[in-house]
């Protein structure tokens, strides 16, 4: 049983050779006034899997928390140099810095929801609890964080043990050799600040949430324990896959079973501590209308872990989509890791299901995890609500592609969620990147992406969310519009004349009134995936940045863009499947009328989306932006953004606009059967 208490006196001995500030500047290169850097090894690159069939002890709950923007309780610090929650010995006795009267967070959660005044705060906090074993048993200790935002560094009994940069993913620690059977003094320095190196980067589009945001757990193994499996149906009567070992010896037994079906193989370990496996079974396949999960065991001698597991295939066959060996059109909804009715981290089972329950209520069949890694919570629970599920990693929008340390964090994330969430049925998609334009160091950094995702995992398609060329692209719709916008009563005089201005300049290539236009994306990214996404924004965008070139009245483009787009055909250059992977128009829940921000342009917006998907067969499935009014720090218009993207089909307490019906009513009628 896990217990809070004071220190004993051998940890204030510990925390004392900690703390001290022995870093006198004859021995150093760096002013005492510095922050010094502190060396911790990072944590295995092996993901421990099956987290929730293992021995563990949740280090959940009431956590003492610190703010600490100067790094303060840095060790080496001449003005505190670490929190220990010790009380002055006497009244002589300075403490600058002490968890003893520090106020109380709870884990898991982001502390920016939790404290006022931390809304808007991104810098290194502190959290601290002491923690018993009672009785230390024969085996391993292990740290387990279901992901931490963004660097981590985990100190225990006065000693710094890991470091961990990245968000989002899971990591754990062998602390055995560390660990005390009482007054265990846990400290964890979190630091949510981002910049240009990190992934994501400083500038995101949503709301980068702080702290110890997933579970922390106590795991105890045997000495010679199971680390992981993959189990992958091969094929329509084959499974296969490896389970990944520590401690054990060449040729140990490892055996997998399946009781519901009464099948048992059995696998040696080979010299690099895996086993591998390929055994023949029949299998009830795992979809949206039968999401069937079998119970599977993997055991050693000395260990066993289990799961509930689907079975069922994913792939592509020139531009459709197979699951299953049968075609399918993803029809799907992009969402945020945030709660409904809820500011914050969407941290629990609960928070999920409630998401996923809303988003079924749409008719969909396939949910857009964006833009990066959900708790493991997600994925679990869309295996069992029959949901199909695309997860992604935060390389977004401006990433330094030739920085080794960025591709390092990037390629840790990429493999952390695929070791995650490789045995869940729901997960269709691995998504690398979303709208990053074209270079070449962007290329080389995301095929090596693409390439680690398909070494760990072959069994899934592999997609990125596009931009496309977004110069060329707006620079012929401006054509189109123009064309349009002479045959119509819409325009003033004085906007025919720009529009034919832009026809003069256009040429031999100006198009004629109400002419098809056919928008290719070319993106020799799409050469590389299975599914080419592309995120657009039609009716939205577009209109504005159009208006900004052109001159025209911005009234003017987006009514005669909502013309324009039931004549427009979205393709792209590659014998692919396409997916629209995001549309959208911001709307204020409760604003009814003309014009933006209202229910019912949003709606209007919709409408024409779908006008322009249904002329598209290269499109195999689309996932709509956003489900839920989401917190980002760059919609600060005040009375309507408030800091939220307003795109959502239901505001941040769960009220539903005008498109909300309008998507359901599309995803109820035969596009999906065409």
């Amino acid at each position: 049983m896990l217990t809070t208490r004071p220190i004993s006196n051998a940890g204030v001995i510990l925390m004392l050779v900690f703390c001290n500030i022995a870093v006198a500047a004859e021995d150093s290169d760096q002013s005492p006034f510095a922050v010094l850097s502190v060396d911790a090894p990072s944590p295995s690159s092996q993901v421990m899997g099956w987290i929730d069939s293992r021995n563990t002890r949740s280090l959940n709950g009431s956590w003492k928390f610190l703010v600490d923007p100067m790094q303060v309780g840095t060790p080496g610090s001449l003005f505190g140099g670490c929190a220990t929650s010790r009380m002055p010995e006497d009244e002589y006795q300075l403490l600058e810095y002490s968890y003893a009267d520090a106020a109380d967070v709870r884990v898991p959660g982001d502390f920016n929801t939790q404290f006022d005044e931390l809304l808007y705060y991104r810098d290194t906090v502190w959290y601290q609890r002491y923690f018993d074993v009672e009785q230390v048993e024969k085996g391993r200790y292990h740290l387990w964080f279901g992901g931490a935002n963004y660097k981590t560094t985990i100190y225990l009994n006065g000693r710094a043990i890991a470091h961990q940069s990245g968000g989002y993913v899971p990591f754990s620690v062998d602390i055995t050799e560390h660990l005390l059977s009482e007054d265990n003094d846990l400290v964890i320095q979190v630091n949510n600040r981002l910049d240009k190196d990190t992934v994501p980067t400083e500038r995101t589009d949503w709301w980068p949430y702080g702290g110890l945001t997933r579970d922390v757990m106590l795991v105890h193994t045997p000495d010679a324990y199971i680390v992981n499996a993959s189990v992958q149906l091969e094929d329509r009567s084959t499974i296969s896959g490896e389970v990944i070992t520590a401690g054990m010896h060449r040729g140990e037994e490892i055996v997998i079973s399946l009781p519901q079906i009464n099948v048992q193989a059995k696998a040696k370990i080979d010299e690099s501590g895996t086993a591998r496996f390929h055994f023949p079974a029949t299998v009830d396949l795992w979809s949206p209308s039968n999401p069937k999960l079998y119970n599977v065991q993997v055991a050693s001698a000395a260990d066993q872990i289990h799961d509930r597991i689907g079975f069922r295939t994913i792939e592509v066959q020139g531009t459709r989509i197979l699951l299953n060996g049968n075609r399918i059109r993803f029809k799907g909804i992009s969402t945020h890791e945030e709660p409904i009715g809820r500011d914050g981290v969407a941290y629990s089972r609960a928070d999920i299901e409630a998401l996923f329950t809303e988003a079924k209520k749409l008719g969909v069949n396939f949910v857009r995890a964006a833009h990066y890694p959900y708790s493991r919570h997600a994925a679990q629970v869309a295996d069992e609500m029959g949901l199909l599920l695309w997860e992604e990693v935060p390389i977004y929008w401006n990433i330094n592609w030739q920085n080794p340390e960025t591709l390092r964090i990037a390629r840790d994330q990429i493999a952390r969620l695929v070791q995650r969430d490789w045995n869940r049925a729901s997960v269709v998609v691995w998504s690398v990147a979303n709208e990053t334009t074209y270079s070449e160091p962007r290329m080389t950094f995301l095929n090596r992406l693409i390439q680690d995702v398909r070494e760990l995992d072959d069994s899934r398609l592999v997609s990125a969310a596009l931009l496309g060329d977004t110069r060329r692209e707006l620079q012929h719709v401006v054509t189109y519009l123009a064309a349009n916008g002479l045959d119509s009563d819409i325009p003033s005089d004085k906007e025919k004349l720009i529009f034919q201005h832009v026809l003069n300049a256009a040429g031999e290539y100006a198009p004629k009134p109400n002419s098809q236009f056919d928008l290719v994306i070319t993106d020799p990214l799409g050469d590389l995936v299975d599914l080419v996404s592309y995120n657009e924004y039609f009716g939205w965008y577009y209109s504005r940045f159009i208006a900004d070139q052109t001159g025209v009245s911005e009234r003017t483009i987006r009514q005669l863009m909502l013309e324009l787009m039931p004549s427009v055909t979205l393709s792209s250059a590659f014998d692919k499947p396409m997916f629209i992977s995001e549309f959208g128009a911001g709307a204020k829940a409760g604003m009814r009328g003309e014009g933006v921000w209202t229910e019912d342009y949003q709606a209007k917006v919709y409408g024409a989306q779908f006008k322009m998907i249904s002329n598209s067969p290269q499109v195999q499935g689309m996932t709509p932006w956003i489900l839920k009014d989401f917190r980002a720090m760059l919609r600060s218009l005040g009375g309507v953004q408030d800091f939220r993207n307003r795109k959502g089909l239901i505001d941040e307490n769960g009220r539903r606009k005008q498109a909300f019906y309008v998507l359901r009513d599309f995803y109820e009628s035969d596009w999906y059967e065409q």
